[in-house]
């Protein structure tokens, strides 16, 4: 796509973050319609290409997802601890693999920039653990870039009880990128926000038409 950089010359793991409790919308977020499609479609239709994988990081049943083809792996952890378990599972997923750079998107994020990762890619200098995003509202913590080694960290993290993946990375040396656009990063959690994603979509394709 015109504009796009290109994709890194590392590889990269993709990892869609599904692991919440979808509270607020009532239901399981990544499977709710969304102008014709589920939100993980969108999701995936963006992130996809600009890595070398995808996992999904969901618990429960994995056959809920069996339509998408991707490999879901669950966090490894009781009680739900929130995306810092889900980002070890894919960082786990990763070595692995023998990939060393793990790229998080929450499955609730249908608008997510194109050219996230590899913004992200160059600013990752050689001491950082990890990259991640800034839109206009702030600090986005799970549009991030993190070098699949920094597992046992974030292991440590959990064993201490740590949820929040901004509170880590206040701990550790990282980069972050400044991104013009609030409404990409806009977290679909309650039907307001449906809507509002929705008429953003519309807009878009106006826009490009």
């Amino acid at each position: 796509m015109s504009g796009v950089p290109p994709r890194p010359p590392w590889h990269v793991l993709g990892a869609v973050l599904a692991g919440g409790l979808s509270s607020r919308m009532g239901r399981e977020k990544a499977l709710v319609q969304l102008e014709g499609a589920p939100l993980l479609r969108h999701v995936l239709d963006r992130f996809a290409p600009q890595v070398d994988a995808i996992v999904l990081n969901a618990n429960g049943d994995p056959a809920r997802f069996a339509a998408f083809g991707l490999e879901v792996v669950a966090d490894g952890r009781p009680g739900a601890p929130g995306p810092l378990a889900g980002l070890l599972a894919a960082m786990e997923a990763a070595r692995a693999r023998g990939l060393g750079l793990v790229a998080t998107v929450p499955s609730d994020a249908p608008l997510l920039p194109r050219d996230l990762v590899a913004r992200l890619a160059a600013a990752l200098g050689p001491a950082d653990v990890a990259s991640l995003a800034v839109s206009p509202g702030g600090l986005e913590p799970l549009f991030a870039l993190w070098r699949a080694d920094a597992a046992p960290a974030i292991a440590a993290a959990l064993d201490r009880g740590e949820r929040a993946p901004h509170r880590l990375v206040a701990t550790l040396p990282h980069a972050r990128v400044a991104f013009e656009s609030e409404a990409a990063f806009l977290n679909v959690n309650t039907p307001e926000d449906l809507r509002r994603a929705a008429e953003l979509m519309r807009v878009a394709r106006a826009a490009e038409a």
